[in-house]
């Protein structure tokens, strides 16, 4: 029943969709990083090769990923750029130094099973994915110089409330803490936890550095936000605006991953200036030790064959 009733919901926006010029584009990000000024360039082409305006709202203004999902399986919000996907086989290619870069996930959701994924998106979600939108590597912070994989045991580190972070902290002999992201800022400066582990971009702009001694570029999970597009605005599009609208995040992509190397090196730099050590710890231990997590949640996410596959097209 509820598959039947998303799916006369679908019908019934469909056509509102199609007669919407207004996009509502949901991000996590902020003005002043990489990922807004990619949202920037997406409003950029398609306003400028269509009737159609796009609104950005950053800082998750229009809610959780999950809430967000809602309001565009009924059409309400057309495009959200997410660090969560809306399928767990998907979210999970973030598996500890499972995939060395970010054109990884794009072979890996180009296979066949990849496809299926997200096809899936459709059917259970009402929404496909369109892209990625590139993040920095996932780096860790502390109250304290890391210099080795030694230097985190005991921590207590600030994790995301999903499985895979806390057991990767845990691996890295730190004592992982979920928490929400909200709270993370009160709770460094107040020594609630000792860390947390964010990408370089989102640590500045947070202004996590204030509160923290060093940062450690570790890269323990690579991982892109997700583009997607809701179904019902999808199919209420003509071929030439659905060819745009991949063109669009196409042309975002690009401005990120140009922006991003520049961003980091700069952040870094104030960083140091503003008196945070920022140190390059071996990665070899870091990556046996978190082997037992990718190939403990990999198989139980995919099965045997196809964590196998992934592993071969990740290149770690």
């Amino acid at each position: 029943m509820k598959k039947l009733a998303i799916a006369a919901a679908l019908l019934t926006t469909t056509a509102l969709a199609a007669q919407a010029d207004e996009i509502r584009y949901a991000t996590w990000a902020q003005p002043g990083e990489a990922p807004y000024a990619g949202a920037e360039k997406f409003k950029e082409v398609v306003e400028a090769n269509s009737d159609h305006t796009v609104t950005i709202f950053p800082g998750d203004q229009l809610g959780k990923p999950k809430e967000v999902y809602s309001q565009m399986a009924l059409g309400s919000t057309q495009i959200l750029a997410s660090g969560d996907p809306g399928l767990k086989e998907i979210e999970y290619l973030a598996l500890p130094y499972l995939m060395s870069d970010i054109a990884k996930y794009k072979e890996v959701l180009d296979t066949d099973f990849g496809q299926e994924w997200n096809q899936r998106l459709v059917d259970e979600h009402m929404v496909r994915l369109l892209g990625f939108m590139p993040r920095s590597p996932r780096q860790i912070s502390a109250n304290k110089v890391i210099n080795t994989i030694d230097d985190l045991k005991g921590l207590k580190l600030r994790a995301p409330e999903r499985d895979y972070y806390v057991k990767s902290l845990s691996a890295l002999g730190a004592n992982p803490t979920p928490m929400a992201f909200a709270e993370v800022y009160t709770a460094l400066q107040t020594g609630i936890v000792d860390g947390q582990e964010n990408p370089i971009e989102t640590i500045y702009a947070q202004k996590f550095h204030e509160v923290q001694d060093g940062v450690a570029m570790v890269d323990y999970i690579v991982k892109p936000a997700y583009v997607t597009i809701s179904e019902s605005f999808w199919q209420g599009l003509s071929e030439d605006d659905r060819a745009l609208m991949i063109r669009a995040n196409d042309e975002s992509t690009k401005v990120i991953e140009a922006a991003l190397p520049q961003e980091q090196e700069t952040i870094l730099a104030e960083m140091e200036a503003a008196g945070v050590t920022v140190t390059y710890p071996d990665k070899a231990p870091f990556i046996e030790a978190t082997q037992s997590v990718r190939d403990e949640l990999g198989t139980a996410i995919w099965g045997d064959e196809i964590y196998t596959q992934i592993v071969e097209i990740g290149g770690n």
